[in-house]
């Protein structure tokens, strides 16, 4: 009797957990992509260990690509999204933010034959009249490139991936690409690896100067009413994510993925 009155309770605990669906970026490396079905990558894995500390809740990560991601979040289709910069001004559909998860480093990445793309260049004064290959759904660059972009100063234009904006550069289709210094890299170092890039090929692509610093978060609909766990999950998730850094759990999971370093 005892055991079966035990089996009961397992399973009335496992129905009551509350199933939260995240979306993922499906195709930022290393930060997080899609591999098969399933969401690899830096913040994946921090969400993931972050989870292990919140059991009522069963969390789902789904990857797909960031455009769609942060439609369905505007359309209160999905709960929350996995890795927007903090962007309240364009996307009041995302709030509220969870604590920042990461910081990253973002960059102008040209072709080598812009001579003027140096540390020192002036952002984006110095980079008028030039074509920028941009990831959908990116909001980067700051203000101020934007402005050179709206008023015909700069050109862009749209691309699925880091992948595509590589190789457009080199192919001469755009000038250069602004996005996460680290994962331009990690890039460059897979499509060496899958023979989709010459190892001499990343002696044709410049670094410039950083852009802007910016942090990596959790982002949840607005939307309340669709999510009445929502107050909940974001009280618990910013708790846990407070404790794994003070656990150093943050780095020993970025370390895992791109080494320790050297600085």
């Amino acid at each position: 009797m005892k055991a079966w009155w035990l089996m009961v309770l397992a399973v009335t605990c496992v129905e009551a957990n509350i199933r939260v669906e995240i979306l993922t970026d499906s195709s930022y490396a290393p930060y997080s992509w899609q591999e098969g079905q399933e969401a690899r990558g830096i913040y994946p894995d921090i969400v993931r260990e972050v989870a292990k500390a919140m059991p009522e809740f069963e969390l789902v990560l789904k990857p797909v690509p960031w455009r769609r991601a942060l439609s369905m979040v505007e359309q209160g289709k999905a709960f929350a999204v996995l890795p927007p910069y903090y962007n309240q001004e364009e996307r009041p559909w995302i709030w509220p933010y969870s604590q920042p998860l990461l910081d990253e480093e973002v960059v102008v990445l040209c072709s080598d034959k812009l001579a003027s793309n140096t540390d020192e260049a002036r952002f984006p004064d110095d980079y008028f009249g030039l074509r920028f290959g941009m990831n959908a759904g990116f909001a980067i660059g700051g203000k101020a490139f934007w402005e050179a972009v709206s008023a015909g100063k700069i050109e862009q234009e749209e691309a699925k991936s880091n992948r595509e904006n590589l190789l457009k550069i080199l192919r001469g289709r755009v000038d250069c690409t602004i996005n996460d210094k680290l994962s331009l890299l990690a890039e460059m170092l897979t499509m060496i690896k899958d023979g989709h890039l010459a190892l001499e090929d990343m002696g044709r692509l410049r670094q410039g100067p950083v852009v802007t610093r910016e942090q990596g978060f959790l982002g949840y609909a607005a939307n309340d009413k669709a999510f009445p766990f929502k107050e909940q999950f974001v009280k618990q998730f910013d708790r846990a994510l407070h404790q794994l850094r003070q656990q150093d759990g943050i780095n020993r999971i970025v370390e895992s993925h791109v080494g320790k370093s050297q600085r």
